[in-house]
């Protein structure tokens, strides 16, 4: 059974106010909806693995980045507590129950947008990991948290020279043939846009109108929006102050504008 609980991570209790605007409006949608939701520190992360998982503290704070870190630290509280992970540039719109069994003992997750991944990676099934979900204890969750550990023996520390090592092309390679696994193949009710900085694509257009408007055709669970905190907007994240006259659209919107204005420009009539 997948318990109604969502877990999300973040450096402190602390977010950036963007961030603070998506989570305030998930945190409302989803109680409404009888979820309970956990916003997880790196301290509060640091003592579940040293109270519960001891030998994975010292691969924990041998990853080079909160990217790395988060990756992992979202495998161990999931399979402690079972729930659903969401990053925290996501906005839920409907309940995850519509497309999740919530009594199974599954595992589910998605792939990227696939014009995103065909640009980025030229692969068009590549496994996201900003959502995914199952029960406590769950025995793929199990096999991926073995893996890590299983990598790191096997090729040593110098592994997090790569900056996703343990993201979604992990995920799938240790996921292949693996039973109790449901990848939600209709990307588009989990990431119906694809990243706003990609310009020049078929999609862009689209993509940019939608988050504009706030309209999305497939009547998608939530939206992905790629704000990447640690890397393109690094240097706005915590500075950028939401309008509270606005909605979470219309916020997310010129966020966006102000993070890519000259792609904005060109789109946005």
């Amino acid at each position: 059974m997948i318990p109604k609980t969502i877990h999300l991570t973040w450096k402190s209790k602390s977010l950036p106010p963007i961030l603070k605007l998506l989570y305030d409006e998930n945190l409302k949608f989803l109680r409404s909806k009888g979820y309970n939701v956990i916003l997880w520190s790196d301290e509060e992360i640091v003592n579940l693995i040293n109270k519960n998982y001891p030998n994975f503290y010292e691969i924990y704070s041998l990853a080079r980045t909160g990217v790395q870190r988060g990756d992992i630290s979202r495998l161990l509280v999931v399979y402690h507590y079972g729930g659903i992970y969401i990053d925290l540039d996501v906005l839920v719109l409907r309940d995850f129950a519509d497309i999740i069994d919530m009594d199974s003992d599954d595992f589910y997750i998605s792939y990227e947008p696939s014009g995103q991944t065909m640009a980025l990676y030229n692969d068009d099934k590549y496994i996201c990991n900003a959502f995914f979900a199952a029960n406590k204890n769950n025995i793929v969750l199990n096999k991926l948290i073995k893996g890590i550990q299983d990598v790191i023996i096997h090729l040593g520390v110098n592994v997090f020279s790569e900056f996703n090592i343990f993201g979604g092309n992990y995920i799938k390679k240790v996921i292949k043939n693996v039973n109790n696994v449901h990848i939600i193949d209709d990307r588009e009710l989990i990431f119906p846009i694809n990243d706003l900085k990609l310009d020049n694509m078929l999609f862009t257009e689209t993509d940019w109108n939608n988050v504009r408007n706030g309209e999305y055709p497939s009547n998608p669970i939530m939206i992905h929006y790629w704000i990447h905190g640690d890397f393109e907007s690094k240097n706005i994240i915590a500075s950028y102050k939401p309008d509270k006259t606005k909605n979470i659209h219309d916020n997310m919107y010129m966020f966006f504008e102000k993070l890519y204005p000259k792609i904005a420009a060109k789109y946005i009539k």
